[in-house]
Parts: structure tokens; sequence; C-alpha cells
């Protein structure tokens, strides 16, 4: 049997803070043998960092969303395993990633989420929608056949998490999921400053309670 390919595909907005150390850990990580960072629209030096790294750094013009980004990354490459990691995390070790990847690659699970504990985040949303489709991370390894079976349109910005654990679960594939043990992140309102980190924050809440009603409701 051939071996499966496995690509790591890191979308960045202006991560320079963090992106190095990321990529880092994906570089010492087993079974991983590509890493395509794409630069959403980025002003500062994250993609000077990954360069620097030595893996495959895509540049767009313009910010297009999360969504997007992770669609380019996947379009550059032939591997048939995914994983998805955030650029602005801290704490990520190669463990983390391998423990992601390796139940989809041994064919014992269709998709694995690794999750950030987010006990605020997830009040807010809750309050927000009550039935939301968690878990919402962007840290998941998964088949390149079942991101591709889902529609196009569910896959835009940060609809793209709840969407693909919605249809892993309306379909019955097998999920594994488990919290990343001192992994945390650096959050908007750091990274952007308050007034636009907070539009930032915003943005990213509505867009999820909208693709979950939207979800709920076809």
């Amino acid at each position: 049997m051939a071996k499966k390919k496995v690509a790591a595909i890191v979308p960045a907005f202006n991560e320079e803070k963090t992106i190095g150390n990321v990529l880092e850990s994906l570089l010492r990580t087993p079974f991983v043998d590509e890493i395509i960072v794409v630069d959403d629209g980025s002003w500062d030096k994250t993609s000077q960092i990954a360069e620097k790294k030595g893996v495959k750094v895509i540049k767009l013009k313009e910010n297009q969303g999360k969504g997007r980004a992770l669609q380019v990354g996947i379009d550059s490459t032939d591997a048939s395993i995914l994983l998805f990691s955030d650029a602005d995390l801290l704490g990520i070790k190669p463990w983390h990633f391998q423990k992601l990847v390796e139940p989809v690659l041994k064919g014992k699970a269709d998709m694995c989420i690794g999750t950030i504990d987010r006990k605020n985040l997830r009040k807010v949303l809750s309050w927000i929608l009550p039935k939301i489709e968690s878990p919402f991370t962007g840290m998941r390894a998964l088949k390149r056949e079942f991101w591709e079976s889902v529609p196009k349109e569910y896959k835009e910005e940060f609809f793209v998490e709840s969407a693909l654990t919605y249809f892993a679960k309306k379909r019955g594939l097998r999920i594994h999921s488990f919290i990343l043990d001192g992994v945390s992140h650096i959050i908007k309102e750091k990274k952007y400053g308050f007034f636009f980190g907070l539009k930032a924050r915003t943005k990213m809440f509505l867009q999820i309670a909208i693709i979950n009603i939207f979800l709920r409701i076809h």
C-alpha cells in the first residue's frame, strides 16, 4: 500500500510573533511530509519568517478569510491527509500535532480535532446560540476526500470550522477529539489592539452564530 502523504496547512494573518515557533514544532512532527503557509494578506513579517524556515509559502495580495486561505493551501498539494494548524498558538509541541494526525493516518478516525480550553469563549457563544456546533477550532486532521465533499459555500471564513464538525457528525464519520494541554493563543485584542481586535472577535462570533443557525434550519 502506498504511503499516505500528509500536508500541514497554516493560514496566517499578521502572525510574526508566533508563526516561527508553530513551524518549528511542525518541522519536528513525525508523519508530516509538507508544510504550507498561506499568508492571508499580512503586512508584517509573517511570510519572511516562514520562508526562513524552509516551508512552502503562498502569499495572498488581500485578506480573503480563513476558509479561502485553507482552500488555497489544499489546492497546492496532492496530499490525501490534511493537517490544519492555527498560526497564533503558544506552547504547541510536535506531540500535539502527532496526536492530531496519527488517528487519521492510521485509519482509526476520519477527522481528529484538538481543542484549546476556551471556557469564556464557549460561554459567550452558548449564550448567543445554545446548540452551537462544537468544537470550533482550527486544529484538525482530516481526510482530503471529506474536505472536498463539503459544499464550497460552507467553507468561507470562520464558517468552515462549525461546518466541518456538522457534516462529519451528520454523515456518521469517526471523530476523535482531545484537549491540547498547555496550548493557548494570543487573543485578538492583544494582537491587533483593543479596537481592531474587538472588531475581529465580534466578526468571528457573528460568523459562527450565522453558520450554526443556517445549518440547523437546512
